[in-house]
């Protein structure tokens, strides 16, 4: 009876705050509705100049080659590097391609014709993205013309690619798995650890302290609300993914609400041993925050973690999401089975074992 009787009081905690109710319902929609069109790392409307100092015909097929790819606005087309080179210190440019004079015959002789490609690099992920599209804008007029130059003469081998779980490349697709993921945490995150803090600043957390509670109970009792706030973040993510955008998951919905589960013993877990050690919701938030911010930057769900050097690799299977983001792009977008995950399941059942029995040991209890 005392863990009903305290499940009743957290609840009621819990919707008498005007904005925790709010927020577990406006935080998910937000996230799930403009971040996937924000968030993305599809870079269009480069800024091109071109630098034509041939004037055939041949340059100006690869320069239709660059603007048909849509990723291209041309800016200019003129004959003086220099003009050029202000035009970008004028950031109206954001890459110059610059093609010699003898570039039709060259490529006619069949000879390796040089081109120049400058980018504007103080937005390095525009800078380096728009010089890959070039690249392969180039790559394709080569093989365009070397095509419709050899005719029937030799036959020509098309090779296309298949992409197996983001058939449309759609950006959107890779991010909501991510975007449920950032929502979750954040939300069973920053909630419990002002929810001990909070009874502090009250005094309400004394009256708690004298009954004969056991720290494990009370714990329990924190930790069960978030569950439940967290599926229904989830189901309602899910819901908007399939209505608004058309997603739906791939694998088995029970296993991504399992993986759910154990992804809040760590996050709530960590939030109520925040709380153990706070003396104020301000402390709490900062603390929280921190650890919220380096779990999202090396848990792989901007930036892949084979990209990373050896010793963040290392610090990422210390990183709880590390493993539930892994396990619900492989869920939702390639529907993988519970085998295919289990060294998911592992380590967050290993790290919030050791959350949740921190949090217990560390309340401190005055009887």
């Amino acid at each position: 009876m005392t863990l009903v009787y305290l499940l009743e009081k957290e609840f009621k905690q819990f919707f008498r705050d005007p904005g925790l109710p709010k927020m577990a319902i406006a935080f998910p929609v937000l996230m799930m509705l403009v971040f996937p069109f924000a968030v993305s790392m599809e870079i269009r409307n480069i800024n091109l100049v071109v630098v034509d100092s041939d004037r055939s015909t041949v340059s100006q097929r690869l320069i239709e080659t660059c603007t048909s790819s849509g990723y291209f606005n041309l800016v200019d087309v003129c004959d003086d590097p220099v003009y050029a080179m202000q035009l970008m210190d004028m950031n109206k440019a954001d890459a110059i391609l610059t093609i010699e004079s003898d570039f039709d015959e060259q490529v006619e002789r069949g000879d390796g014709a040089a081109m120049g490609i400058k980018v504007n690099t103080i937005n390095g992920t525009k800078g380096s993205i728009g010089s890959a599209y070039l690249g392969n804008c180039i790559r394709r007029f080569y093989t365009d013309y070397k095509q419709a130059d050899m005719g029937t003469i030799a036959p020509v081998i098309d090779v296309s690619a298949k992409y197996y779980y983001n058939q449309y490349m759609d950006y959107k697709v890779f991010m909501v798995p991510a975007l449920i993921v950032i929502a979750i945490t954040m939300l069973t995150g920053f909630l419990p650890a002002l929810n001990i803090v909070s009874e502090k600043e009250t005094g309400t957390i004394e009256q708690i302290n004298v009954t004969p509670v056991k720290r494990s109970i009370f714990i329990l009792c924190k930790l069960i609300p978030y569950w439940l706030v967290a599926f229904f973040v989830l189901a309602a993510c899910l819901v908007i993914a399939r209505l608004v955008f058309g997603y739906s998951c791939a694998g088995s919905l029970t296993l991504l609400f399992l993986f759910t589960a154990f992804h809040i013993m760590v996050t709530a877990g960590l939030g109520l041993l925040i709380s153990n050690y706070s003396d104020n919701a301000q402390q709490a938030m900062f603390v929280t925050w921190f650890f919220m911010m380096i779990f999202m930057l090396v848990s792989g769900i901007f930036t892949p973690i084979s990209s990373m050097p050896e010793w963040a690799k290392a610090i990422t299977y210390l990183n709880p999401m590390r493993y539930y983001a892994d396990a619900m792009r492989c869920i939702y977008l390639k529907g993988s089975s519970s085998l295919d995950v289990w060294y998911d399941a592992v380590g967050l059942l290993s790290i919030g074992t050791v959350m949740v029995t921190w949090a217990v040991l560390s309340y401190k209890k005055t009887v």
